[in-house]
């Protein structure tokens, strides 16, 4: 996965996203489950959307990503907000800071980015080493259902005052994997747009393999909802939550 010239228009990319949401369901989580940790791991911060915000509210963050560009602007924004906290560069199946924390988040589909399901328990099992006993771990997933009926070989585009994207889909539907092929035209003056590509694979799994990973790497399944909602996952859940706590 390449992130190099896409963590530059991450943001413009991404500026409708739901972030809002995902940190709504994060202070819903701590006050359903009384939760008071002493530190959050957002693994997977990119550029601190989610991690800035919570710092503000007075939680104390580490954001850990794969990609030095995505952390190199999320430093920058954590300076513009008068914020400080640690970023980290790691892959999250070799997470190792070297302390213990009272809950880990993982949003925006960060775990669809691991491929196959032994890849997704091996950052189980760092995310494990890295809660304390009873702590929690919420993070969410593209469904099946998204990747057999909304990106199945679609063609998505869109503009922007500065930038224009193709984003094309193919999907192995027998092994629930996406390529996601980007082509953005980024304005560079008024009559000159750079043009890059880049490709990212995403793959996901359905509910009882995620719940057997989960049992298997020490931790118990306690809730799991769909698309930011609250509800049960139906048939047609896009984007499914997970909430778990490390077995004591």
């Amino acid at each position: 996965m390449n992130y190099k010239k896409f963590a530059y228009v991450y943001d413009q990319l991404m500026k409708d996203a739901p972030y809002d949401q995902w940190i709504k369901i994060t202070e819903m989580l701590i006050k359903k489950y009384n939760l008071h940790p002493s530190r959050i791991i957002d693994l997977g911060c990119g550029t601190g959307n989610i991690a800035i915000p919570l710092s503000k509210q007075g939680y104390q963050m580490i954001g850990v990503d794969l990609s030095e560009e995505m952390l190199s602007i999320a430093f920058d924004k954590m300076l513009e907000s008068h914020v400080s906290f640690p970023l980290i560069q790691q892959n999250m199946m070799e997470l190792d800071i070297d302390q213990k924390v009272g809950l880990i988040i993982s949003y925006c589909d960060s775990f669809n980015y691991l491929h196959g399901i032994e890849e997704v328990k091996k950052a189980f099992i760092q995310v494990n080493k890295h809660l304390e006993d009873g702590a929690y771990f919420i993070f969410d997933m593209h469904s099946p259902y998204k990747f057999r009926e909304v990106f199945h070989d679609q063609t998505f585009a869109w503009n922007d005052e500065d930038i224009s994207v193709i984003w094309q889909t193919e999907v192995d539907i027998d092994q629930l994997m996406v390529n996601h092929d980007l082509t953005f035209f980024v304005k560079q003056s008024e009559h000159c747009y750079e043009k890059f590509q880049e490709t990212h694979i995403q793959q996901t799994y359905s509910m009882e393999m995620v719940k057997q990973g989960l049992e298997e790497t020490g931790f118990e399944l306690e809730e799991v909802f769909g698309d930011f909602q609250w509800q049960p996952v139906q048939e047609n859940t896009e984007r499914i939550f997970y909430v778990a706590r490390k077995q004591s």
